[in-house]
């Protein structure tokens, strides 16, 4: 993408195709393409679309459609990466300890924390963390808008930005 008006573009293409648009799509490959194939797409996409390239070029609403997009793709990369390396069983293997019971449906549900998000946002979230013990409270939120883009269930995540959104507001000369 050479200029701003590509980059918003193809964020908003990637937008309209919806959360859940099949992973193929996104990357812009034919279905049952290998994993060599959706890492070289995803690779090619992220030298010219990754947000950090455009963090000073576009307007805060245009960054987010760009790290929304952008964290569509890169989930998308990486849910065709774990399902090349998954297992094709559905039974689990010999000698594992049988699956716990299905809590009845009235218990209580435990809050989520880190540990109830997928892999992609943990490692935003992580990179979030690092941010903040930095003092780098943009970074950050960054960061925590990109783990909630990988997973948009997590409200776990939601609170996490909303406090470092308002410390970042407090923070802010009046």
């Amino acid at each position: 993408m050479k200029s701003k008006a590509e980059l918003l573009a193809w964020a908003k293409n990637i937008l309209a195709k919806g959360p859940t648009a099949p992973p193929h799509e996104l990357l812009q490959l034919r279905p049952g393409a290998d994993a060599t194939a959706a890492s070289d797409a995803f690779m090619k996409l992220a030298r010219v679309a990754h947000p950090d390239l455009h963090r000073n070029s576009l307007t805060e609403t245009e960054f987010d459609q760009v790290v929304l997009a952008y964290s569509r793709v890169a989930g998308a990369y990486q849910e065709l990466r774990t399902a090349r390396n998954r297992p094709h069983t559905t039974q689990p293997p010999f000698g594992a300890p049988p699956s716990p019971p299905s809590p009845p449906s009235n218990a209580a549900v435990p809050p989520a924390g880190p540990s109830s998000m997928n892999n992609k946002a943990l490692v935003y979230f992580r990179k979030a963390e690092l941010a903040l013990n930095q003092g780098e409270l943009r970074n950050a939120i960054l960061q925590l808008k990109m783990a909630i883009a990988a997973d948009p269930q997590a409200a776990f995540l939601r609170a996490a930005l909303a406090e470092v959104e308002a410390e970042l507001a407090r923070m802010k000369p009046q």
